[in-house]
């Protein structure tokens, strides 16, 4: 939970949510809403006699296991077997030479002593005598309890100096520098898909596309691969009017990474540039399902009927989304995702419908 709190003054909502069956457990998909942007992650749940038990939180799109990175930043035998009973030998020697030299102090002073003067010695010999029993005791069943220890002192992954470097190469607008970053946390141990797929999303962000893509491929091609890299090459794909190629791709990353939203109107679009109107509706239906804001599914599922070239279907979606408040027709004129319906009858009649009100 501290890994995935929001920057101080600000916070985090769940923009949608999912859950499919896997196994004996489930999987939560949660796209969590932050100031910079939506982060989809995965939440691992399995049954337990308390109810649902959380095992790992996975950021999809990179493919990164918070549990995995967290184990992995403890290095190599974290945790050891301790020798018990050597331990406890040890806790309990020095115990016991103060025993014996309070018992011998007590024997050489008492024979001076007569009376009330060795009750004295008595009672002042045995509170430390007490003490170092008690704490003997104590010792010795704790080291006899405690099968494992856990390293106290933790080095840093050996990656880790080359992450940051590569992060703060980005920031600063240095790609190639931070390329050669990446590529040295990868040497160090750093696992290359999400690498790779931070590398990707650099270059695309400066405009360098077919490096962009390059690096997606690799992304892909890692063990275990980054699945968000198949959804920037279907997304490339649809840009460049490649249509079957960004279906095929955004089918791979809904396989891998579970559906969302954007991946699933983006998909739909897709289909419905290859005339499967059915599947684009089945799409644009799962992504309308995941959004609890109404009015934002309407609008997407109205876009989808549009390319589909079903102009009744857009019409009503519109007329429903119409009811949440008051539609700009000029926009949706405008708009070039309603061009397949531009000439249709209804459409024209449609946008013609705020001209004669106004």
């Amino acid at each position: 939970m501290e890994t995935l709190e929001a920057p101080s003054g600000s916070s985090a909502d769940v923009e949608w949510s999912h859950a499919r069956p896997e196994g004996e457990g489930a999987s939560l998909f949660l796209g969590l809403r932050y100031a910079a942007g939506t982060l989809k992650t995965r939440w691992v749940l399995v049954p337990s006699p308390k109810g649902w038990g959380l095992r790992d939180v996975i950021l999809t799109d990179p493919g990164v296991s918070i549990a995995r990175e967290a184990g992995r930043s403890l290095g190599r035998n974290p945790v050891r077997e301790r020798d018990r009973v050597r331990e406890a030998r040890g806790a309990a020697l020095p115990r016991l030479l103060g025993l014996a030299a309070i018992a011998a102090i007590v024997a050489f002073i008492r024979p001076r002593l007569a009376g009330s003067a060795r009750t004295v010695l008595y009672l002042t010999a045995a509170a430390p005598a007490i003490l170092f029993a008690v704490d003997g005791f104590l010792a010795v069943r704790r080291a006899l309890s405690e099968a494992y220890e856990v390293r106290e002192v933790f080095t840093s992954p050996p990656w880790q100096n080359a992450e940051r470097e590569a992060i703060r190469a980005e920031r600063g607008g240095s790609l190639d520098d931070a390329h050669r970053a990446w590529t040295s946390a990868i040497a160090a141990g750093a696992q290359p898909g999400p690498a790779e797929y931070r590398i990707g999303l650099a270059l695309k962000a400066a405009g360098r596309t077919d490096e962009a893509n390059a690096a997606f491929l690799r992304a892909l091609s890692r063990t275990p691969p980054a699945p968000g890299a198949a959804k920037e090459l279907g997304l490339a794909a649809l840009a460049e009017g490649r249509s079957a190629e960004a279906r095929d791709r955004l089918r791979e990353y809904v396989g891998l990474a579970g559906p969302d939203p954007d991946a699933l109107s983006a998909l739909a679009v897709a289909e419905a540039n290859l005339g499967e109107s059915g599947k684009a509706v089945e799409s644009v239906e799962g992504a309308r399902a995941l959004l609890p804001e109404r009015w934002r599914a309407l609008g997407l599922q109205a876009q989808v009927y549009a390319r589909a070239g079903d102009a009744a279907k857009t019409i009503e979606t519109l007329r429903e989304l119409e009811r949440e408040g008051p539609l700009d027709r000029e926009a949706l004129r405008s708009d070039p995702l309603y061009l397949p319906i531009a000439t249709d009858p209804s459409w024209v009649a449609f946008l013609g419908e705020g001209r004669g009100k106004e």
